[in-house]
Formats: C-alpha cells, sequence, structure tokens
C-alpha cells in the first residue's frame, strides 16, 4: 500500500507540471472562478525555450543531488569519457539527445492540444517500444502484447479531438507532436536500456539533462521566440514550480516503483495520463467527449495489461 501511495503522490506531482505546462500556453478557466495563463503563444520556438528554462533550473540541483543518491557519479562521468568507453558514450548522447527531440514534441503537443490527450497519446510509448525491440534484439511479443498493441492504436484514434473543436491545423500538430513523442521516447529507452548494462541510471540522467541544456540552448538559435516583455517572471516562476515538481515526481516513481509488488508495476504506466486528464479536468476544465474517454479508458486499460504482463514475464525468465 505504501509503494501505491507513492507512485500516485509522484504521478500527481508530474501530472501538474504537465497542467503547468498548458497554462503557460493556453488561457484556461482556473477552477472555473477566473481565466488565467496564455503567457506566450504556443510556437515551436517558445516550446523549446520552455524546454531550456526547465532544463538549466533542473541540471544544477541534479548535480548536486546526484552523488548523494549514487555516490560513484562522479567516477562514472569520468569513466564515460575514456577511449574503452566511446561505444556507451556515445550511446547515451544519442539516447539523451532522443529524449531531447521527445519532450520538444511533447511540450509543443500539450501547449497545441488538451493536456491530457496529449499525455495520452503520449504515454502509448510502450506499445512502440516493444515494436522496435521486436525489431532490433528479436524480442517476439506475445499474443497478448499483439492484441493490447492493436487496441491501443485504436483507443489512440479515439482520442484524437474531433474536428471543430479546435482548428485543423492545430490539431494535427498537437496530434503529430505528441505522436512523434512517442515514437522518439520509446527509441531512447531501447537506447537507454542498453546502457543500463554498463552505467547507473544517476550518472546516465545527468548526461541526460546536460545534453536537453546544450540542444536546447542551441536549438533557440534556430528558432524564433515571441515573449511579452511582462510575461518573463511569471514565465520562469511557473518552470521553477514545474522543474521542483518534475523531480520530485521522478524521485517519488523511482522509490515507489522498488515497493510494489510485479502486479502493481502496471499502474506505473498509466498513473501519469490519468492524473493528468482527471487534473486538467478539475483545474483547466478540460472535458472529454463520450468517445474520447471510452479511447482514453482503452488505452489505459491496455498499457496496464501490457505492464502488467511485461512484470509477469519477468518474473518467470530463468536467471543466467
Amino acid at each position: 500500500m505504501l509503494g501505491f501511495a507513492v507512485i500516485l503522490i509522484g504521478s500527481l506531482c508530474l501530472a501538474a507540471q504537465n497542467v503547468l505546462l498548458r497554462v503557460i500556453f493556453s488561457e484556461s478557466p482556473i477552477l472555473g472562478q477566473g481565466v488565467w495563463g496564455g503567457f506566450i503563444p504556443p510556437t515551436v520556438g517558445n516550446s523549446v525555450l520552455v524546454l531550456q528554462m526547465r532544463s538549466l533550473l533542473i541540471l544544477p540541483v541534479m548535480l548536486i543531488l546526484a552523488p548523494w543518491f549514487y555516490p560513484g557519479t562522479q567516477q562514472a562521468l569520468r569513466a564515460l569519457v575514456k577511449p574503452d568507453q566511446r561505444s556507451l558514450l556515445w550511446r547515451s548522447l544519442v539516447s539523451s539527445t532522443f529524449l531531447f527531440l521527445s519532450l520538444t514534441f511533447l511540450f509543443i503537443a500539450i501547449a497545441t492540444i488538451p493536456a491530457g490527450t496529449a499525455t495520452v497519446l503520449f504515454f502509448t510509448h510502450p506499445v512502440i517500444t516493444g515494436l522496435v525491440s521486436w525489431r532490433l534484439f528479436g524480442d517476439r511479443p506475445s499474443w497478448v502484447r499483439l492484441t493490447m498493441t492493436g487496441t491501443v492504436l485504436m483507443g489512440s484514434v479515439l482520442v484524437v479531438p474531433m474536428a471543430g473543436a479546435i482548428s485543423p491545423d492545430q490539431m494535427w500538430l498537437g496530434v503529430g507532436a505528441a505522436l512523434a513523442a512517442c515514437v522518439t521516447y520509446s527509441i531512447q529507452g531501447v537506447l537507454a536500456q542498453t546502457c543500463f548494462r554498463t552505467i547507473h541510471p544517476v550518472p546516465f540522467t545527468v548526461v541526460n539533462f546536460v545534453v536537453m541544456a546544450v540542444l536546447s540552448t542551441l536549438g533557440l538559435l534556430l528558432v524564433t521566440i515571441d515573449v511579452p516583455a511582462e510575461a518573463w517572471g511569471v514565465l520562469w516562476g511557473i518552470s521553477a514550480l514545474a522543474s521542483a515538481l518534475t523531480l520530485a515526481g521522478q524521485l517519488l516513481y523511482n522509490v515507489g516503483i522498488h515497493l510494489v509488488s510485479a502486479a502493481l508495476m502496471s499502474i506505473v504506466a498509466v498513473s501519469n495520463p490519468v492524473s493528468t486528464t482527471l487534473m486538467a479536468w478539475i483545474f483547466l476544465q478540460e472535458t472529454l467527449t463520450l468517445r474520447q474517454g471510452v479511447g482514453v479508458g482503452i488505452v489505459v486499460l491496455s498499457i496496464a495489461i501490457l505492464g502488467y504482463e511485461k512484470a509477469q514475464q519477468s518474473q518467470v525468465r530463468p536467471k543466467v
């Protein structure tokens, strides 16, 4: 029960930062009382800017906390630049680059379509990860996984906003960005798993944030940002709060994973999109049509079954 509660709190933290991201780009009726938000236009350049601000805020905190979480962090990072670790270094950098692309696409999606819809589409990534693993490593999916893959895709189609709810250009940009985030996150996940055979997740995460800070800063040279002068203060304030929620959520997630049984591991896969959808409904008055609600239910149930099946397979897989 403790593990379940920890994961739930972590999920709420991550959902809250998704909702805050939506508020940055979209004016919303907060709790149905007053309209607030929409401080900057939902453009690609502004999405990269928000990602850069968050990366710059999280990176120094991560550098301070990393040795506390894993005392061998500095040694692992120094070893990473040695000639015999060049393959690991390149895989870590490429994985981090795909993570940067994934978060950039996700920020664009949340900026242009409802936060719950964008998050549900993004969290179909376990399906893509399974297909990539099958193609690269010969990890042939079971009939359960294949069936759930089909139902996830069907649910994803139902989740897409109806024509007329938002402009067609905005809808397709948001949906396309969410799906692109899903695919790029799946690729980085597969690459990360190959890295974890050699490097601990904590120094690997430090590499992630360094790469994201560098790439997002360089990316700002290639895009146009549009931020009113009076919006900078609230933008930094929301970014700082969102960064704190992100760190707290990830920490609680990592702690909770070690406390729950294999049967409850599937909660990890579905708690974030469900929490984001509920919080967006409560705080931003973002509602789903019946069709979208059915789609969310199908995706959540299918991902939960996939997570449970994977946990069961890990339990029965013989040790070698």
